[in-house]
């Protein structure tokens, strides 16, 4: 018995000491790099291919490494050892990223990444007889450092007359096929001219302007393009593109590889086997950045100008713009108070983006509105619009930017007010976005600083724009106003209901953060709660989905639900397509839910998704929506 000990410590110690790590399981592990092993038959039988996925989770910021490497590094592989008879074939890997690291790139994987093999049954096995399987895995795990580790994974499979379905191939299979490049049957021809690698790709059904970012061809043959080198995309408005690649090895014989487009909701991966072509053709180069920013800016301009007509804010800054043109007070002071506004207005929203993009890093899964899911910040919301609520009122009199009164109070106090009043009125309106702002808000998640701020100033501007014309022309806007009298109080008091209502709200949002009601909507649609995995399921198996990302602090998405979602139209259309609909509320903070908006490209709500069951297609609708934009959408 002690001499049993000893062997099997003697064993571990020089497996530890190895520096490598072997398992003889279905699974294995490093403290870098884990590998899990599903197979889709538990049992064998004659003639029926078992197919096996090789599922690695990197941790802590480690990342391995695709076929093609890049500059450096060693591919993932995997060994195997079968019963006599059996065959592998068709090895596939997930789609890789690009990795830049001291001036070399590396093509290779972090989180999630999948390895798929088939394996050949012979046509005559004997029924009751386990058989054996053993696959090495191995790979080298980069950081700050490169450790190369290899974990070995046995398992059996006993035979029988029909194979028996496993009870884990299906939600991971749907995962990982996500993962794999799609195989488009597109023209694609290569060029060599001196030191550069031409391609011609003719995919007419996909329009490649359309919200793409960043496009990207890896060979699967290493060595063979500079990878640091950047590529010349062209695109001939249709559906044609072209690429200029600069070559480190002009000696290819066939060229093969994937194609990267990266969009705003997500990245697809197309394999490309390509044929030899001559005098290619080369279109007009696509700027993704400097179009993409400009146009995203305008989008975010516009997105500011319609939230001033949020009904929380409307009624206030109504009242703030009519006491300003018909104020007592000269015209300077009018224009520096406008000015002030316009200064709040920008430090709240460069206030917000930075705390934003502050927890995110620090690994927080939030985005705009996340102070609406405190309950804390919804009461402070509450006492101030009770507190506005009665100053519409005249019940209460204070002296702030708010107040009719505005001559009596000092200029000093006056330029305070107008800047707290262009502070607050962001953190009023900050909860919900419009039109155009999801898309542009959306943009700055994976963008740098010189693009992430540029972004919110625009949307600053454009929120701000409206109450500084006002102050910077009051006498234009003076014309199109009756001479002050009773108008004015009625205006205050009917402008205090949807103030009122707004208070009502609010404190139905604080009921729902304490309470954590989960209900449906008051229809006979059969709203599930958000499951990412039952909806990956959902869709694998060709069913349609509809998913809601909404909070009840969010005013656009209850208009929505009320409008749209509520309406027998919508019921109707769920019914006839049989669409599963999912609700993801995000009312408190919920890491699931921010983490699937940014698989979309969003950080913001509301957001709706169809799947219209073909494949794992999806159209992104409009923010706001009505019986008839879901009817074009769905139908």
């Amino acid at each position: 018995m002690a001499k049993k000990v000893y062997i099997w410590a003697l064993f571990w110690a020089l497996l530890f000491l190895s520096g490598e790590a072997f398992a003889l399981a279905a699974k294995g592990s490093t403290n870098k790099v884990s590998a899990s092993l599903y197979t889709n038959y538990e049992t064998l039988s004659a003639g029926k291919d078992i197919e096996v996925l090789v599922r690695f989770d990197m941790f802590d910021g480690w990342h391995t490494y695709w076929l093609n490497p890049g500059d450096a590094g060693l591919e993932t592989q995997i060994k195997w050892r079968l019963p006599k008879g059996f065959e592998e074939t068709n090895i596939e890997y997930s789609a890789p990223q690009k990795f830049l690291f001291e001036e070399m790139v590396q093509y290779g994987f972090s989180n999630v990444a999948y390895l798929k093999t088939k394996i050949v049954v012979p046509q005559k096995i004997k029924n009751g007889v386990l058989q054996k399987f053993s696959a090495t895995l191995s790979w080298l795990a980069c950081k700050d450092v490169c450790v190369p580790e290899s974990v070995r994974l046995d398992f059996e499979l006993p035979s029988s007359s029909e194979p028996k379905i496993s009870s884990d191939w299906a939600q991971e299979s749907s995962t990982a096929q996500k993962t794999f490049p799609l195989k488009p049957q597109w023209s694609a021809l290569y060029e060599i001219k001196g030191n550069k690698l031409l391609l011609n790709i003719d995919a007419q059904e996909f329009d490649f302007s359309d919200k793409v970012t960043q496009i990207l061809f890896i060979p699967y043959q290493k060595d063979k393009i500079s990878n640091l080198a950047e590529q010349k995309i062209g695109f001939d408005g249709i559906g044609k593109l072209s690429a200029e690649i600069l070559l480190d090895d002009n000696e290819i014989e066939n060229m093969s590889g994937v194609l990267l487009l990266t969009g705003e909701n997500s990245t697809r991966t197309y394999e490309l086997n390509f044929a030899k072509g001559q005098n290619l053709q080369i279109y007009e180069q696509i700027n993704y950045d400097e179009f993409g920013l400009l146009m995203i800016m305008l989008m975010a301009f516009a997105g500011g100008l319609i939230l001033n007509l949020m009904p929380c804010i409307f009624p206030i800054l109504t009242i703030k713009v009519i006491a300003l043109a018909q104020g007592s007070y000269n015209r300077y002071k009018a224009r520096i108070e406008s000015l002030l506004y316009f200064l709040g207005v920008v430090f709240s929203f460069f206030l917000i983006a930075t705390i934003l993009i502050w927890l995110r890093s620090q690994g927080e899964q939030i985005g705009w509105g996340f102070q609406l899911q405190s309950p804390v910040f919804v009461g402070v919301m509450i006492i101030i619009f009770s507190i506005i609520f009665l100053m519409l009122l005249d019940i209460v009199s204070l002296k702030n930017p708010f107040a009719n009164k505005v001559g009596r109070i000092s200029f000093k106090r006056q330029k305070i007010n107008a800047f707290m009043t262009g502070f607050f009125a962001v953190l009023i309106a900050s909860p919900c976005t419009g039109p155009f702002m999801g898309i542009a808000i959306g943009y700055t998640l994976s963008k740098p600083i010189y693009v992430y701020y540029p972004v919110f100033l625009a949307l600053s501007v454009g929120y701000a724009l409206p109450f500084v014309l006002a102050g910077l022309f009051p006498k234009f806007v003076h014309k199109f106003l009756p001479k002050p009298g009773k108008w004015m109080d009625i205006l205050k008091k009917i402008f205090s209901i949807p103030v009122l209502l707004t208070v009502v709200w609010l404190f139905w949002v604080l009921f729902n953060q304490v309470n954590e009601r989960k209900g449906v909507l008051p229809s006979e649609i059969l709203w599930q709660k958000y499951d990412a995995a039952k909806v990956e399921q959902l869709v694998a198996n060709g069913e349609k989905v509809f998913v809601d990302f909404t909070a009840k602090w969010c005013i656009t998405c209850l208009a929505n639900e009320k409008i749209a979602l509520q309406s027998e139209e919508f019921e109707a259309l769920v019914k006839k397509h049989k669409i599963q609909t999912f609700k993801a509320d995000w009312t408190n903070k919920s890491a699931d839910i921010a983490q699937a908006l940014a698989s979309y490209g969003r950080n913001s709500i509301p957001l709706y998704v169809y799947y219209k069951g073909d494949d794992d297609n999806f159209v992104v609708l409009p923010q706001l929506l009505t019986p008839q934009i879901l009817k074009k959408y769905i139908d």
